[in-house]
């Protein structure tokens, strides 16, 4: 098979840029989206629950902020996707306070939590009366006033304690900054590990908008129904072309060779099988060569990592590659015949604590949602983790499974509902020690036991981790760039959220993605991104102010050339 363009990875990054290709170079090229498993959507993956058909489990990313992520909402709007509200509190302002901590054994409301008298750690004077969010907001600004306001280029001359921030990793940096409690409070207060993890400085110290405040919009049926929809358009428009191009599923790229010709890559794909929702190499099969002349990576670095590459070789692509951490995830849903949490007055939104389910989130009630039905059954994501509590539900992986019960909505002759068929099956004592743990955060002796259960981890090979974060010392402002081409006199590059600003969200995919299409491969600017999205990947290492000049004066020859213009060429640092 000969293609002008493959890209590989079928999650959003992939499916984006496979159809913005296919969208605006038409029937003169050939492209094809090779996917490992046999699911479109990479990190986003919706799943629905017996009894709760309109509120899905999202057991990758779950919501975007439209204010903040321009991509996801000018694409959202372009494709009309329905959207509906995701609250992080309740619907009003009193009830926001009502979401539960639990902390070092002692019950709060949210409100509480700026109360020293009530918090059960032994702040500074300077740190009492501050939740976690406020509290990290006065550590920036302490450091270096307005600092969230500044360009990124700027962020990363800006020097605290005698050394530029970014060389610092976030816990260190804190270490200088708050106290012990101070910090630990932010950690379990927060919810995320990777909030106040050792990544680097000058992303971490920024982002605060986890605020109950802050509007999230989610998508009706489901995130992952964004990359399953730019899917199937890519391939409908392939299919009106002569030249062709499709989705190839179930294609593990195994390695990248050097081709011949215009066909400057050979690609060897290995074919998998994907058996109850769990994919595999197929034992015997033969491998499919792909030639192409122009490569695009849609890929986490854990899977990068595993295709086998001389072109991967120099220590300058190794390097940047690993500039990033891979930060693991975990999500437990469970699904009641009642919202038995409404009784204490809880809605919406999450409750914290530092036991090991960290995060639970109020997913909503069956009967409540547009177009659903007439029934009581309620979602609730049971346990949220990352990073140092993934251990602890891994270690329950074993035993029998959860067999749950049929629900009172459905008839009792019916056919017993499946549970959700998912990579991984939950557990009896996974669910009986989370619905434990749920009941001690409420303060109840007890609580009914859910009637189905579906959980995933982001640990395992292909992905590695549920996101990334940049590594303590690393030049971000000029890697992302690199990464979007990362080999000189190669068309190979590299899209997705791991070497992104927006780490951690399907923004970063769409950013990397888009700002490669219109740098490296010549696409015009969409007209449904709005003016104030680029550039897509914030970055002016000469200083030459606003990027968006530089890049739009930058001529159709130069970017076929793949000529630096002035303003992206590195300064040296002192």
């Amino acid at each position: 098979m000969d293609l002008d363009y493959a890209v590989i990875g079928g999650g959003i990054a992939g499916a984006y840029t496979a159809w913005r290709l296919q969208g605006e170079k038409g029937a003169d090229s050939s492209i094809g989206l090779f996917e490992y498993s046999d699911r479109i959507g990479g990190r986003l993956y919706s799943v629905t629950i017996p009894g709760v058909p309109s509120i899905k489990a999202e057991l990758g990313g779950m919501r975007y902020i439209p204010t903040q992520h321009f991509m996801i909402a000018g694409l959202v709007d372009h494709l009309k996707l329905k959207t509906r509200d995701f609250p992080m509190g309740a619907p009003d302002p009193v009830g926001a306070n009502c979401n539960l901590f639990y902390l070092r054994g002692k019950h709060l409301r949210l409100h509480e939590l700026a109360d020293p008298d009530k918090v059960p750690y032994n702040l500074a004077w300077s740190e009492r009366g501050l939740g976690p969010t406020n509290l990290q907001v006065q550590v920036m600004n302490n450091l270096y006033p307005g600092f969230a306001d500044l360009s990124l280029c700027d962020q990363m001359r800006v020097n605290v304690f005698g050394r530029p921030m970014y060389q610092y990793g976030f816990w260190d940096l804190m270490y200088r900054a708050l106290s012990n409690e101070g910090y630990q409070f932010m950690k379990d207060a927060g919810g995320y590990d990777a909030n106040v993890a050792n990544a680097n400085a000058a992303t971490q110290l920024p982002a605060t908008e986890y605020g109950d405040e802050t509007k999230y919009l989610t998508l009706c049926d489901g995130y992952q129904q964004l990359p399953i929809t730019l899917a199937e358009k890519f391939n409908a428009m392939a299919g009106k072309t002569d030249a062709g191009g499709r989705i190839f599923m179930n294609h593990r790229l195994k390695e990248i060779r050097g081709g011949s010709g215009d066909y400057r890559y050979q690609l060897v794909f290995e074919r998998t099988t994907t058996h109850e929702a769990k994919t595999l190499l197929t034992a015997g099969a033969e491998e499919i060569i792909v030639n192409a002349k122009t490569l695009v990576l849609a890929l986490p670095r854990r899977s990068i990592e595993l295709i086998k590459s001389n072109y991967f070789d120099g220590k300058d692509f190794q390097d940047d590659l690993g500039s990033v951490l891979i930060q693991s995830a975990f999500k437990l849903f469970m699904a009641y015949e009642q919202p038995w949490w409404r009784s204490l007055g809880l809605v919406a939104g999450r409750s914290v604590t530092d036991l090991p389910v960290r995060q639970i989130f109020y997913f909503g009630t069956e009967g409540e949602q547009e177009d659903g039905n007439p029934f009581m059954n309620s979602l609730l994501m049971a346990s949220y983790n990352d990073i140092s509590t993934v251990p602890f539900w891994k270690g329950l992986e074993t035993g029998p499974l959860y067999e749950g019960y049929t629900p009172q909505c459905i008839e009792p002759d019916a056919p017993r509902p499946p549970i959700p068929l998912t990579p991984y099956c939950a557990r009896q004592q996974m669910v009986e020690v989370a619905n434990d743990q749920i009941a001690t955060v409420h303060a109840l002796p007890q609580i009914p036991m859910p009637y189905s259960a579906v959980y995933h981890t982001w640990n395992e090979d292909p992905y590695g981790g549920g996101w990334h974060e940049w590594k303590a010392g690393k030049r971000l402002d000029q890697i992302m760039w690199r990464m979007l081409k990362p080999l000189a006199g190669e068309d190979i590059h590299i899209v997705g959220e791991a070497y992104s600003l927006a780490q951690g969200w399907a923004e970063g995919s769409l950013d990397t993605a888009e700002q490669m299409l219109q740098t490296h491969l010549g696409l015009a600017k969409p007209r449904w991104v709005p003016p104030g999205a680029y550039p897509l990947i914030p970055c002016d290492p000469a200083g030459c102010g606003d990027m968006s000049g530089c890049i739009e004066s930058w001529n159709t020859k130069d970017v076929l050339n793949k000529a630096t213009p002035d303003c992206l060429v590195p300064f040296q640092e002192s």
